[in-house]
């Protein structure tokens, strides 16, 4: 099985070579061809879907509080939290990816933290909001669950999470491979042959609510995030795909 250091290892090589397309993996947009303001505007543009779709559910987050961004890369989402929330930590495995979020970054009461280990650096209850997507997807089980332990250890009262992942992956054993070379060759175009690929990992439902405590699944929407062209765009679905992976993005509430 692929360690956290390995991990560590590939995102490190990604950052190195190419951070905006490692977060987004747009076809066209590999090579830098990504434009910064356009790369962090989509942040902003997530984050005000996300935000929209919890008032409507009425699961908004306190705004007094501190915002966690887990696995900001460059911040893309971190700097588009520190506008809604007291404080915003951007949180990430690679230290190349850290230095670049410091570089582009532009709020006073944002700050970012490299850590490669699977207890967070914060204490109990530290945050109001938490925030993941297209992150635990990269990560075997054992690694995401308790991630997602932590999540709701360092969740105040009343706090919310909300989180996306790949729920299961629907088709042939043919498409089945079709899917794993697409990612390998994505990843070897932008490394120019560095070893290293983005494996893609599944969390069920089921596994999920095991390893939530006391915390309360709010909400569940289906997304796309895993599809071919995604470079960003949040859209929540009104069924799952047909076929290749189902995503899931889900809002968790944090009891008294």
């Amino acid at each position: 099985m692929i360690s956290l250091g390995k991990i560590q290892s590939t995102w490190e090589s990604l950052a190195k070579h190419d951070a905006l397309w490692a977060v987004l993996t747009d076809g066209s947009k590999v090579g830098g061809k990504w434009d910064i303001a356009e790369f962090m505007a989509t942040g902003e543009a997530e984050i005000e879907t996300v935000m929209g779709h919890l008032a409507r559910i009425g699961c908004v987050p306190d705004p007094g509080g501190m915002a966690l961004d887990f696995g900001c890369g460059v911040g893309r989402l971190t700097q588009a939290l520190s506008r809604r929330f007291t404080s915003c930590v951007g949180l990430d495995i690679s230290q190349q990816m850290i230095q670049k979020a410091e570089s582009l970054n532009e709020h006073k009461n944002c700050k970012y933290v490299a850590s490669s280990a699977l207890r967070l650096p914060f204490p109990d209850a530290s945050f109001s909001f938490i925030y993941s997507n297209i992150v635990l997807q990269h990560m075997p089980q054992c690694f995401s669950t308790a991630y997602l332990s932590e999540f709701v250890r360092t969740l105040s009262p009343r706090g919310m999470l909300v989180f996306g992942v790949q729920d299961s992956f629907i088709a042939s054993r043919l498409v089945r491979l079709r899917q794993m070379l697409r990612v390998r060759s994505m990843v070897k175009v932008m490394l120019r042959l560095i070893p290293g690929i983005l494996e893609m990992h599944c969390l069920s439902e089921g596994d999920i609510r095991s390893v939530l405590g006391p915390a309360r699944i709010m909400d569940i929407q289906f997304t796309a995030t895993a599809a071919k062209e995604f470079n960003g765009q949040l859209i929540y679905l009104k069924q799952p795909p047909r076929s290749g992976y189902v995503g899931k993005q889900y809002c968790v509430r944090q009891q008294l």
